[in-house]
């Protein structure tokens, strides 16, 4: 692929039966194709170099590369797209903001998440708190949240890279009330990426009220999760004015 942003959306096909809104999606598309190439040729050339080698070694290895990833993918994006970061009133920027970086695209600057991992190692990570992304919506500050994966193989050197908006993967994710974090369903979503499932084309209204649905589920399951600890509990404490002295029953102590 060559050639930068400007000279590569002359490809885009002069219909006159497109609409604006139909050029916008092409470039954005063509800017989503970018990023994930340029970002895997990066990680491509770089994944044996000696500073990476070091972090990706010995246990916990996601962890380990994770802020590594994350500074080294922004300088990436940001010397070829026209990228920001989120400041606070006074100016000041942001050390966590809803995105790692944004980019800037049809008009708007878009979140952008990264995150990182070995190939082949599945959890559920924490992507985003599902309230914030909501309010976000809400307010009319995005209308996407997008993550940028990048996975490693270790063992036979190699990088791939993955860019969604997660709001078209929810299907792919988990959400407890509790922590409050849209979890990726890794091993789900990774399947999905080989077999090229692509997700239903849904209206920002439409994935609006499908995170207000995980929501109200999800704290309706806290609820009765709760209800039913306090009523345990409340059990206990009933059975316990019934009882005599400490017995330390249960406690392990040396």
């Amino acid at each position: 692929m060559s050639g930068g942003l400007a000279e590569r959306s002359r490809w885009l096909p002069l219909d006159p039966h497109l609409s604006t809104e139909g050029y916008e999606a092409l470039l954005a598309d063509m800017i989503r194709r970018r990023i994930q190439y340029e970002v895997t040729r990066f990680w491509q050339n770089h994944v044996s170099d000696k500073e990476f080698t070091n972090l990706a070694s010995g246990k916990e290895i996601g962890h380990r590369i994770a802020d590594y990833v994350e500074e080294k993918t922004c300088e990436v994006l940001e010397s070829h797209f026209p990228t920001g970061y989120q400041h606070k009133k006074n100016g000041e920027r942001m050390s966590r903001g809803m995105g790692d970086i944004w980019i800037y695209s049809s008009g708007i600057h878009n979140p952008v998440n990264i995150k990182s991992g070995e190939i082949g190692k599945n959890g559920q990570p924490n992507m985003v708190s599902l309230k914030k992304v909501l309010t976000a919506i809400l307010n009319r500050q995005i209308d996407s949240y997008y993550i940028l994966i990048v996975k490693f193989d270790v063992v036979n050197p190699d990088a791939s890279v993955y860019l969604v908006d997660l709001l078209d993967y929810l299907d792919y994710t988990h959400f407890d009330s509790g922590p409050g974090q849209l979890m990726l369903k890794e091993r789900f979503f990774y399947e999905a990426m080989a077999k090229n499932i692509f997700p239903p084309d849904l209206s920002i209204l439409e994935k609006t009220e499908k995170l207000m649905g995980i929501l109200e589920e999800a704290d309706e399951r806290l609820r009765r999760n709760r209800d039913q600890a306090r009523m345990h509990l409340q059990e206990r404490v009933y059975d316990f004015g019934l009882r005599g002295s400490v017995t330390q029953e249960g406690l392990l102590v040396w």
